[in-house]
């Protein structure tokens, strides 16, 4: 018997910006508590056999203590944002003479650099790995490489063991019903992560993970489920079997996916009455030669985005997008369009990024020449870290912050849910009950009693006055957005850069 320790390194805890938690949710949750757990480590817990003890540590809600007793095995598992502390964390329990594994995204691609610090470097998906590597560890024989050959077919999807994780300190429940995507885009690096074929669970096994997780779901109010597939449209059939059994839930989840969700109305129909609530699309730009340049000319027609936003929230299905800056084709007259333009289309929630050579992506390969900050730590999506054609890194970032400065502000995300709202009310989306407008009453009035909270405690008390108003879950999403967006602003006014980001 070995005892197992899994950890996720945080990147919060070490970030000037944060991500994933804010003082703003602590203080309203009455605990530390960031967005949800990762599906791998509870995959991994349901992998083990019982005669192992095995232990799950997200360093983002809890502390590692280096010094725990009778620790067989370390398992790591790392983004390339996390990748530093990934390694950190390895040599300590190196040091002490514990075996150290490290998987994940960044090691499947960077293997060699991985080996520096651990005993043995996992590529791929766990699936394939994970068992054997147990046999080995307990024999003694533990090899420096394990590499998962293929992705695990669908008969090895495992469902997670849900209790691996301490759901009480996240505020979403992840659950996943396919793995992979068949699309190519430039940025992304899709066939390190799940592959390009698609991979579906049987119905009644992600059915059963949901009712699993439901068990948990006790809090003040119910938790928000994500669902976490690359693409939840890719096929067709599978997700009007999986909305049809989804309905008899009375479940609130959001997904992502492509443009052409958006475009099915009989779909949108089904997702709405299955309990979606928002949905978010990979828009990446509203320029025709950036979308080219990404590989997503095909898939992303710009004349259709306002059509897409229109048919989700038509179904009173919040319209969400991700968009990219950064491409060699955007000049700094892209933040300013892009901001006119979802306001045109009256997006709710818009997230920007800066567009980030990951390694094993062709964008690595195309711009590595360009790229001047190794530092792992600054691949967060949010930091320039290679020259752009046409801006300078420092425009690139003001630009990106800007732009979710502007969308975060209070009054401009008034507009929008009202805008949305004004659509309702909807059948399958019925507006706050009386018991949901007291428990944002009580936020608000918990918001009141510190000056800083005051704005989103008003924000709180007009939302729940108004007479159509649903998804506690987007309402509590948008305040965590606006104080992000005010800290930021108070960090770039007080740097070097700061004198470029022009925001009231």
């Amino acid at each position: 018997m070995s005892k197992i320790v899994f950890i996720n390194p945080s990147y919060d805890k070490y970030a000037e910006v944060k991500i994933w938690s804010s003082d703003l949710m602590d203080y309203i949750y009455g605990k530390h508590i960031t967005t949800m757990p990762k599906l791998v480590p509870m995959i991994m817990a349901a992998l083990t056999p019982p005669k192992h003890s095995f232990v799950y540590i997200d360093e983002e809600i809890e502390d590692i203590d280096f010094n725990m007793a009778d620790v067989d095995f370390v398992a790591i598992t790392a983004m390339t944002v996390q990748a530093n502390r990934a390694y950190e964390i390895a040599d300590v329990f190196r040091k002490r003479g514990v075996k150290v594994a490290i998987g994940g995204i960044h090691a499947s691609v960077l293997p060699d650099e991985a080996a520096q610090h651990a005993d043995a470097v996992c590529l791929g998906e766990g699936e394939n790995i994970w068992p054997a590597m147990l046999e080995d560890l307990e024999s003694g024989a533990l090899k420096p490489r394990y590499e998962a050959k293929d992705y695990p077919p669908v008969t090895k999807l495992i469902s997670p063991r849900v209790d691996a994780a301490k759901h009480e300190y996240y505020s979403i429940f992840p659950v996943m019903a396919s793995k992979g995507c068949p699309y190519d885009c430039d940025f992304c690096s899709i066939k390190y992560s799940s592959g390009y074929k698609i991979r579906m669970k049987p119905v009644e096994q992600v059915i059963g993970e949901i009712r699993e997780l439901e068990k948990l779901n006790h809090e003040a109010y119910k938790k928000t489920y994500q669902f976490v597939d690359d693409n939840l449209y890719i096929n067709r059939g599978y997700l009007m079997d999986l909305l049809a059994a989804l309905k008899g839930l009375h479940i609130n989840w959001n997904a992502q996916g492509t443009l052409n969700t958006a475009m099915d109305d009989e779909v949108l129909r089904l997702m709405a009455e299955a309990g979606c609530r928002g949905y978010c699309i990979g828009f990446e730009s509203i320029s025709k030669a950036c979308l080219k340049e990404a590989n997503k000319e095909k898939t992303n027609q710009v004349e259709l985005y306002g059509l897409a936003v229109e048919n989700l929230s038509r179904h009173g299905i919040a319209p969400s997008g991700f968009f990219i800056y950064g491409f060699d084709n955007d000049d700094k007259n892209i933040f300013n369009e892009t901001l006119r333009f979802i306001g045109d289309i009256n997006l709710i929630d818009p997230y920007f990024s800066v567009l980030t050579p990951y390694p094993g992506t062709r964008l690595y390969d195309r711009v590595k020449h360009r790229i001047f900050d190794r530092n792992w730590s600054h691949y967060n999506a949010v930091t320039c870290v290679f020259t752009p054609e046409q801006m300078t890194p420092e425009e690139l970032d003001t630009g990106t912050y800007g732009a979710g400065i502007e969308t975060a502000n209070l009054n401009t995300v008034k507009r929008q849910f009202d805008k949305f709202w004004s659509r309702g009310p909807w059948r399958s989306t019925p507006p706050f009950t009386l018991k949901e407008r007291i428990t944002l009453l009580l936020i608000s009035l918990k918001l009141s009693l510190k000056k800083e909270y005051r704005d989103y405690a008003g924000f709180l008390i007009w939302a729940a006055a108004h007479k159509n108003a649903v998804n506690l879950f987007a309402l509590l999403q948008a305040i965590f957005f606006a104080d992000m967006a005010k800290k930021v602003t108070n960090i770039w006014r007080n740097s070097d850069k700061g004198s470029g980001l022009d925001v009231n």
